[in-house]
């Protein structure tokens, strides 16, 4: 798939790696730097891209070139996501939304920012999605053994 978008993810957990995956293989946007505030920066790299500071990103990645997905885990009822995503949105960036290439989307469905759509979801006529939205799913991500 042809890169149009440069994409940071902001949220270096399991939330934002999974995010990676899914932006960097099923999108037309390239993931070129992992963001979160300074006092949660552990490494300086993740998939050999940078992890730098969200208090500064602004300074180096300028909204008017790139997107941000705010990935972090839906900890007390998605209110850190939001938190982050305001803050994001107050610094000047779009917030990109993923839509998997194997879910079914009726073209008149309207979906907001900062929203990520998993695979085998169906939405139908006249659905509209807020902002800062995740539907999964619904697979399970645990080995069944017999």
């Amino acid at each position: 798939m042809q890169k149009e978008k440069k994409l940071i993810i902001v949220g270096t957990g399991e939330t934002g790696l999974i995010a990676y995956a899914y932006f960097q293989y099923d999108s037309k946007y390239e993931v070129v730097a992992f963001s979160v505030n300074e006092k949660y920066i552990t490494e300086n790299e993740i998939n050999g891209l940078p992890v730098l500071p969200f208090e500064t990103l602004e300074s180096k990645y300028s909204p008017q070139e790139y997107e941000v997905y705010v990935a972090i885990s839906s900890g007390k009822l998605n209110r850190n996501r939001t938190k982050v995503y305001k803050e994001a949105k107050a610094k000047g960036y779009k917030c990109a939304t993923y839509i998997s290439s194997k879910a079914f989307v009726w073209r008149n469905v309207e979906i907001g920012e900062n929203c990520f759509i998993f695979e085998d979801n169906t939405l139908q006529p006249f659905v509209k999605i807020g902002n800062n939205v995740t539907l999964w799913s619904g697979l399970a991500d645990y080995e069944i053994r017999d």
